[in-house]
């Protein structure tokens, strides 16, 4: 007991491994650490000598390392919640196989065999999973090589109004800022369009649904080329050719077979012409959840061959394979379970008699082990030389685990928000819908409304014309404010969620950004909507004069901010399109009713008065009235329909007429931006626990 103490105590841990591109060959092909001081100063002169030079780093990013994927025995089950009797659903079992460096390996089989599960199992996105999952022959790895692995997933998410070039540029920026400038992320955007074939669309907007953009083939090559651009060590790509036709499939493939040269790439395919069936390399067949074929895709035909399935002549193998591996219906189809069943026994005896067969030299690593020993990997050109270190061996029982085996590339906080800020901007920009329509919109309405109250006069009968305007201001503010907020979040979701499951950024800088890029708009529009509505009900040369008009503007302001906080709000919380904006309405109904204009504030149940609090109508609304009541000092009668009972009124008349109390304009101001941070953080504190829980 005291010897294996002694031991585990004086193995030396392995702290962070690093690869990254450096200068010269010098250095030595194994290095094994000894005690912790010793591997310090190891550390100490590689990086010394092994510094990353930006400016001589060119286009090049540090090679990737050669990872073999190996899986044994994976299982994966999912809970059942509306099939009785049934806790839980098998979707792996006994799933086997193996993905090395230069090698194009198809995942196939029938709809609902498990393809995508055990891709997704693979990458490490489900970790509950259970089996091996072993890289280079060490078990527990995958969680770590995060930052070597890219997955590519079937359906394609961009921002359709961005360009090609454009996409790639903000994508490299995200993904390897924190280690090469703007300058490196740019050629490095233009390498990987070079190398994907993307050229004759660069300059092109990649469009989207009723925005004409490119192709659907371009558009499978522009998310292989989003994933490849830190040069990943495995690539998993999910159904790459859904959707084309068969031209345009084998194209892609062949990028595929092109990428596979230089790192490890796992596809999952549903039914592939032959022409695509003849570029892959290593076959992988799944036939409810378990492994029914994995070898060279030329060794398959023979195998179902062996087991009376001849493929016919001129058939395409795919075709074959998969009418073999269908069941149609469980409860009917005997035939076919049998022959899925014959499928499976046959395969899992072959593997049985291999294992015997061969248990000395293929006999499976342990998780653990006792020595932990780092080499390089073959050199690369000279002009730039890139140390990749590995890991192998076993450890021991209370070993610490070796930590990520990559750099942090991400970009701190504040360069996300640049970067963030700056695609939300350019994206708006080219969105018709984004701002150009909304201020459209917004002077129509102003002139509607100026043209309606044209010219109000300040006497005794005006003063319920002015009470409406202002209420019917603040209102057209609340809807054109809050409603494309309310829309804008859910729309954006899905791309966030992509990209924060890459770890491209945190959810706080993405919320930041985007309240930030439209803050010009929140400044832009009130403007548009207050200065004909002022020239129009007052005049060129009005008695209210410049203060109130920027008293007024400052309403404004401050209640576009407030309303398109509380469209984020309602966004962030619902998170649906088509949830979102009924939610919105049923929250402002009530508010709108509490808004100092249909109801006395006296006359509100305590129950509700607290929702006084929090409605943007009572604080833009009794703003104006403040803004404007406050500086008229006589209201005559009108001399043509006056009354015996009829006397003079002040601004503050009016105002305890409707119970507006005599305060500062300002505190409706200030009232409005309290209320514009409260529905923010609101609105940041739903979505971070949606992002959390996702």
């Amino acid at each position: 007991m005291a010897s294996t103490e002694s031991s585990a105590s004086s193995t030396p841990t392995v702290s962070t491994l690093r690869w990254r591109a450096v200068q010269g060959k010098d250095a030595p092909d194994t290095l094994a650490f000894g005690t912790a001081d010793e591997e310090e100063e190891i550390r100490k002169k590689l990086d010394r000598s092994h510094a990353i030079d930006d400016e001589n780093c060119s286009l090049l990013l540090p090679e990737a390392p050669q990872l073999t994927l190996e899986w044994r025995d994976l299982a994966l089950r999912v809970p059942v919640a509306n099939e009785p009797g049934a806790m839980e659903k098998l979707i792996l079992h006994d799933a086997n196989g193996i993905a090395r460096p230069g090698e194009l390996v198809a995942i196939m089989g029938p709809s609902g065999a498990g393809k995508s599960s055990l891709l997704d199992c693979l990458s490490g996105r489900n970790v509950n999973v259970e089996g091996c999952i072993m890289v280079n022959g060490v078990a527990g790895w995958m969680p770590k090589l995060r930052k070597l692995v890219a997955y590519a997933m079937q359906d394609e998410l961009f921002h359709a109004t961005l360009t090609v070039r454009e996409h790639l540029v903000f994508q490299a920026r995200l993904r390897l800022g924190g280690q090469v400038s703007k300058k490196r992320c740019l050629e490095r955007a233009n390498a990987v369009i070079e190398e994907l074939g993307l050229t004759g669309c660069r300059d092109t907007l990649i469009g989207g649904w009723m925005l004409r953009g490119i192709s659907g083939g371009e558009r499978k090559r522009l998310a292989f080329a989003s994933e490849i651009l830190t040069n990943p060590a495995l690539l998993f790509v999910d159904e790459p050719t859904s959707g084309l036709d068969s031209c345009m499939a084998r194209a892609v493939v062949e990028q595929l077979k092109h990428l596979a040269a230089k790192r490890t790439v796992v596809t999952a395919i549903h039914q592939p012409s032959s022409e695509v069936y003849a570029l892959f390399d290593r076959l992988y067949l799944l036939a409810e959840g378990t492994t029914v074929f994995e070898g060279p895709a030329c060794e398959a035909i023979s195998h179902f061959a062996s087991l009376g399935l001849p493929c016919p002549q001129f058939m395409n193998p795919a075709d074959h394979f998969m009418e073999q591996l269908v069941v149609l219906e469980r409860a009917t189809d005997h035939e076919g379970l049998a022959r899925v069943q014959r499928l499976k026994d046959a395969w899992a005896e072959q593997q049985q008699k291999r294992q015997t067969q061969q248990s000395s030299s293929h006999s499976v690593r342990k998780a653990k082990a006792s020595t932990w020993t780092i080499k390089q990997t073959p050199p690369v050109p000279d002009t730039v030389d890139v140390v990749v270190y590995e890991v192998e061996g076993r450890d021991e029982d209370g070993l610490e685990d070796p930590e990520y085996v990559c750099e942090n590339t991400r970009l701190p906080l504040w360069g996300q928000i640049e970067v963030l800020a700056h695609r939300n901007a350019l994206r708006l920009a080219r969105d018709p819908m984004a701002f150009r329509l909304q201020a459209l919109q917004t002077l129509i309405f102003a002139f509607l409304l100026g043209l309606i109250y044209f010219q109000l006069q300040v006497d005794q009968k005006g003063i319920r014309n002015f009470s409406g305007a202002f209420f019917y201001i603040v209102t057209d503010q609340v809807y054109s404010a809050s409603m494309p907020a309310i829309i804008s979040v859910p729309v954006e979701l899905p791309i966030v969620y992509r990209e924060l499951d890459v770890g491209l950024y945190r959810i706080g800088a993405w919320f930041l950004a985007k309240n930030l890029c439209e803050l010009p708009s929140q400044l832009a529009l009130p403007t548009l909507n207050l200065v004909p509505i002022y020239l129009l009900i007052f005049g060129f040369f009005g008695s209210p004069g410049v203060l109130v008009f920027l008293q007024m503007l400052a309403l404004l302001v401050a209640m576009n901010s407030s309303c398109v906080a509380f469209g984020y709000a309602i966004s962030c919380i619902c998170r649906r399109v088509d949830i979102a904006p009924i939610v919105g309405n049923m929250v402002i109904m009530p508010l709108l009713l509490l808004g100092g204009m249909f109801v006395d504030p006296e006359r509100v149940p305590a129950m509700f008065r607290w929702l006084e609090l929090v409605t943007p109508f009572k604080y833009g609304y009794f703003g104006f009235m403040r803004a404007f009541w406050r500086n008229v000092a006589d209201i005559p009668c009108d001399l043509q329909d006056a009354v015996a009972d009829c006397t003079p009124m002040t601004g503050l008349d009016v105002l305890r007429g409707f119970n507006v109390p005599d305060q500062s304009v300002w505190s409706d101001v200030w009232s409005l931006i309290a209320l514009s941070l409260l529905f923010r953080a609101l609105g940041f504190v739903a979505l971070h626990f949606s992002v959390r829980h996702k």
